[in-house]
């Protein structure tokens, strides 16, 4: 009888932990908050934006090393001859997701004149733009200007719902074609496209540079809307 009590106590007491550890355990998980996810947003100041643990306007290429994948970086020159440069990450993880990373270096015009001089190599690409490599000089000297622009592209498929929930209320909705609309953050510098398929892609950028990717926004808009009615009006 008494074996049999000893037994059945050390039984119990295994129990009894085992049902504490996966207690803590499961507690220890809901109550783990992830920083530097892509709605938490602070505007530092005019120049300065903090996101996905990046500030915009400080943080430089030469900061993410360790922190992200080698990028590819590259310049690119549009149809109507805007230029600019981008350093492309794939398969970055900023916890808890995985994302595509889309990074563009603060560059005047001064600044890509001499970049475009010593470019190694060309490429033509569908939308008719034209992309570039870029030396080892180069490149090496673009590390240690900061970011001023990022693209957020997550590997899951967020919707509407979802972005609504994290981002609040977008302050317009900017239709771009029958696919695709930006919803617009201008307090945050966000602007999220969302595809009525697929994965949505957040634009941050700047309070100073705010104005200037809204244009280009809708430039791409018009452009696209412009080449649907075409394409509706052609026999």
């Amino acid at each position: 009888m008494n074996v049999r009590w000893i037994i059945g106590a050390v039984a119990l007491a295994g129990i009894l932990a085992l049902a504490m550890f996966v207690y803590l355990q499961t507690g220890e998980q809901q109550s783990r908050q992830f920083e530097n996810l892509p709605w938490q947003v602070n505007v530092v100041d005019e120049r300065r934006t903090r996101v996905l643990g990046i500030t915009l306007g400080e943080t430089t290429m030469a900061d993410l090393m360790g922190r992200l994948p080698v990028p590819d970086i590259r310049m690119f020159r549009d149809p109507d001859g805007t230029r600019s440069v981008e350093a492309y990450y794939v398969n970055a993880r900023i916890e808890p997701f995985e994302t595509n990373l889309i990074l563009r270096p603060d560059l005047d015009e001064a600044d890509l004149d001499r970049i475009e001089e010593g470019v190694s190599s060309e490429r033509p690409m569908p939308s008719g733009a034209r992309r570039y490599g870029l030396d080892d000089d180069t490149l090496a000297s673009l590390g240690n200007v900061p970011v001023v622009e990022m693209s957020y592209v997550p590997r899951a498929r967020w919707d509407a719902d979802l972005l609504q929930r994290h981002f609040g209320e977008p302050a317009e909705r900017m239709q771009i074609d029958s696919d695709h609309a930006y919803w617009l953050y201008p307090d945050q510098g966000v602007a999220v496209l969302l595809p009525d398929r697929g994965r949505p892609t957040m634009h941050y950028t700047t309070q100073e540079r705010w104005s200037r990717v809204e244009e280009r926004l809708r430039d791409e808009g018009r452009r696209r809307l412009g080449e649907e009615d075409h394409q509706a009006e052609t026999p």
